[in-house]
């Protein structure tokens, strides 16, 4: 045997040894065939899409809903800015609604992106990462992250790293909305496209996660239908009001009364985006929703008043701020569910 040498070595004398070449080179050629081909602009960053922004920004022009002529973003302020003066940082009018919009952006695509982050750890918790993605008869799994990341996802635990990118954005363009960073409003512009892009990943990231574990329809033409109106509530029976976007813990206040055989002796109803969800819940197939759906957070104020709820459990987005001091009045209970909105109540999670 030839004695080895730094960076070299041979193997003319070497006996019983099988080096394999073709299987690396077929790992590779599997990998880019299940990946296909990518785009220039894979995973970009705040800026990476700057020039095609700008090529949209001059035929569409944006329209910013709710302007405002004054800035309190700093301890310089409030500056006035009717007129397009400029406030004690230098930013103009123009600048500052662009501003605000992107904010408003941004805040929505972290809600939602919030969502999911705590709905995939929920769900790789209880299913595992290797769990795999099903949504119906389709090639095309996830049509946003494999446009914007490059990556097609086939597992629970493949979905982390869309995510991850999509916070990592969203720190990047908070950052921006300081004072003494951008001043100029079709960057600002430029950057509120940036964040809806990254709000269709959080939202894809978050809706195929629970299709694929917790059996809503896939893909499924005839899907059953949900009751939908204040009407449809049978107020004989205890009624169950669920508020807000999350649907993981109703889940399991769906498993429960199924368990304890309540799901014929309590409504169960609910509002906005948890509503919706918690009526495709292990309806794949064909099966009854479990529960009913009131209507949109236009509706919360109105069936609270109501008096019909005999319990509100409230988890995430769409929850009115004052559901808590609208409940007091009639001595409805209150239950959050996430940390995202806690009312200022005590922490009874560990209590018998």
């Amino acid at each position: 045997m030839s004695e080895l040498k730094t960076g070299t070595f041979s193997v003319s004398d070497l006996e019983n040894v099988q080096i394999n070449i073709g299987s690396i080179v077929g790992a590779i050629e599997k990998t880019a065939a299940e990946e296909g081909e990518v785009g220039l602009t894979v995973k970009p960053n705040i800026s990476g899409l700057r020039d095609w922004d700008y090529k949209l920004l001059e035929r569409y022009n944006p329209v910013y809903t709710p302007m405002c002529d004054q800035c309190c973003y700093c301890t310089f302020g409030t500056c006035d800015l009717t007129g397009n003066k400029e406030g004690a940082c230098g930013i103009n009018m123009e600048g500052h609604n662009a501003r605000e919009f992107m904010l408003r952006v941004i805040t929505g695509a972290s809600a939602h992106s919030g969502h999911g982050r705590h709905l995939l750890h929920h769900l790789i918790d209880k299913y595992g990462a290797d769990y795999p993605l099903k949504v119906g008869q389709t090639n095309i799994i996830a049509p946003n992250v494999q446009m914007v990341t490059g990556k097609k996802p086939e597992t629970l635990g493949d979905l982390e790293g869309a995510l991850s990118y999509v916070e990592e954005q969203l720190v990047q363009l908070l950052a921006c909305v300081h004072v003494g960073q951008e001043g100029e409003a079709i960057d600002f512009e430029s950057k509120a496209m940036h964040g809806g892009m990254l709000d269709h990943v959080g939202m894809e990231v978050s809706d195929i996660a629970q299709i694929s574990c917790l059996e809503m329809p896939k893909a499924d033409e005839n899907a059953p239908l949900s009751e939908i109106g204040m009407g449809t509530i049978d107020s004989e029976k205890p009624v169950l009001l669920v508020i807000g976007h999350n649907v993981a813990g109703v889940t399991n206040i769906i498993d429960y009364m199924e368990d304890h055989d309540l799901t014929d002796k309590m409504e169960l109803c609910g509002l906005c985006c948890t509503a919706l969800d918690m009526t495709r819940y292990r309806t794949e197939g064909g099966d009854v929703p479990k529960a009913k759906v009131v209507g949109t957070l236009a509706k919360e104020l109105k069936m609270i008043r109501s008096g019909v709820p005999d319990v509100i459990v409230v988890d995430e987005q769409c929850v009115r701020a004052d559901v808590l001091r609208e409940a007091r009045e009639l001595m409805m209970p209150v239950i959050t569910t996430n940390d995202k909105i806690m009312y200022g109540l005590p922490d009874r999670s560990e209590d018998d």
